[in-house]
C-alpha cells in the first residue's frame, strides 16, 4: 500500500468569478514509503496546490488524497493531525518566522503537537536543527538576526521538529546563492537517508532534481504529465520542452550529440554519469578505430 495516494484530485481557484482557475483537473499517483521525489513543473501548472492538498491545507473540489490507506478528509475536523504528519515547508519560509528566538519558533510545531516534557522537547529541538543543518549557537538569537540562508534552515528545522512521517519542501532553495542552495540539498538528503522519511521537493532547477531525486512528477496544466523514475523523465528532453521544461544542461548536451551522431545515452542527468558516459564512447570509438586500421 502506497503511503500517500491521490485519486482525480480536482481543484478551482475563484470558482464562479472572472477570475475562476482550474488549477488540478484529475491528478492520480501513489508515493510509496521512503521515496525522495522531485516536483516539477511551468508556473501554474499545479504543483504547489498539489502539494498543499497533501497535508489538507486545501480541500479538493473533488477526487480524495489517501495518507496510510485513509481519506485525510473523512473526519475533517482532525484535519490537523494530518499536518503533522505531512509537513509542508512553504517557498520563502522564513516569512513564517514569529517567535522571539530560534529555539522557541522550532519548538512551537512539536508544542502545539502535545510535546510537554521539557527534556524531550529540548531533545526534538536540538535534533531538528542539527537535521537542518543549523548551528547550535544559533538558537538563542532572535531568527530576524539570522543570515537568509540561516532563517531557512530555521524555518525547516520547524518543520522537521514534529517528526513528520512524510516532508514537503516547496522551492525551498529559492533566492539562495549557490552554496546556500547546496548546503540546504545536503542537509534534506542527509535527513531522508537518516530518519528514512519520504520526501517531495518541489524545484524550478532541473540540476537539484536530477542530484537528489529518485522518481520525478511533472506537473502540466493541472494534469500529471509524467511520473517515472529521474532517468526515463530526463530521457524525454523534448517533451519536457514542449511543455517548457528544461532537463539539466549536461542531459542536454547529451541530446545534442546523440542529433550530431555520437552514440551516446541521452539518459545521463549527472556529472558523474557525463563523465562515465564519455569515457565509454571513447572507448568505443579507439576500439572502432583500431578494428578499422
Amino acid at each position: 500500500m502506497a503511503l500517500i495516494e491521490t485519486q482525480d484530485l480536482r481543484f478551482v481557484y475563484g470558482k464562479g468569478t472572472p477570475f475562476e482557475k482550474e488549477a488540478l483537473k484529475g491528478a492520480t499517483l501513489a508515493i510509496n514509503q521512503g521515496e525522495f521525489i522531485g516536483v516539477i513543473g511551468h508556473t501554474g501548472s499545479g504543483k504547489s496546490t498539489l502539494v498543499q492538498m497533501l497535508n489538507g491545507l486545501l480541500k479538493p473540489d473533488a477526487g480524495k488524497v489517501f495518507l496510510n490507506g485513509t481519506d485525510i478528509w473523512a473526519k475533517p475536523k482532525e484535519i490537523r493531525k494530518v499536518r503533522f504528519e505531512v509537513g509542508l515547508v512553504f517557498q520563502y519560509p522564513e516569512y513564517q518566522l514569529f517567535e522571539e528566538t530560534v529555539y522557541k519558533d522550532i519548538a512551537f510545531g512539536p508544542t502545539n503537537k502535545g510535546i510537554t516534557d521539557k527534556d524531550e522537547l529540548d531533545a526534538i529541538v536540538r535534533r531538528a536543527a542539527e537535521f537542518a543543518g543549523l548551528k547550535e549557537s544559533l538558537l538563542e538569537k532572535s531568527p530576524f538576526d539570522l543570515s537568509g540562508g540561516e532563517k531557512r534552515r530555521a524555518a525547516i528545522a520547524g518543520v522537521i521538529a514534529m517528526e513528520p512521517k512524510v516532508l514537503i519542501l516547496d522551492e525551498p532553495t529559492a533566492g539562495l546563492d549557490p552554496k546556500g542552495r547546496d548546503r540546504i540539498l545536503n542537509q534534506i538528503r542527509k535527513y531522508r537517508e537518516q530518519t528514512g522519511s519520504t520526501v517531495l521537493l518541489v524545484s524550478h532547477s532541473m540540476e537539484d532534481i536530477a542530484r537528489i531525486a529518485d522518481r520525478v512528477l511533472v506537473m502540466n496544466h493541472g494534469n500529471v504529465e509524467m511520473f517515472d523514475t529521474t532517468e526515463k523523465v530526463f530521457q524525454q528532453g523534448e517533451h519536457l520542452a514542449e511543455i517548457g521544461l528544461k532537463v539539466p544542461q549536461v542531459t542536454q548536451i547529451f541530446l545534442e550529440l546523440k542529433k550530431l551522431g555520437a552514440d551516446v545515452d541521452t539518459g545521463v542527468y549527472t556529472m558523474e554519469q557525463a563523465k562515465a558516459g564519455v569515457l565509454s564512447y571513447l572507448r568505443g570509438s579507439e576500439t572502432e578505430g583500431g578494428s578499422g586500421a
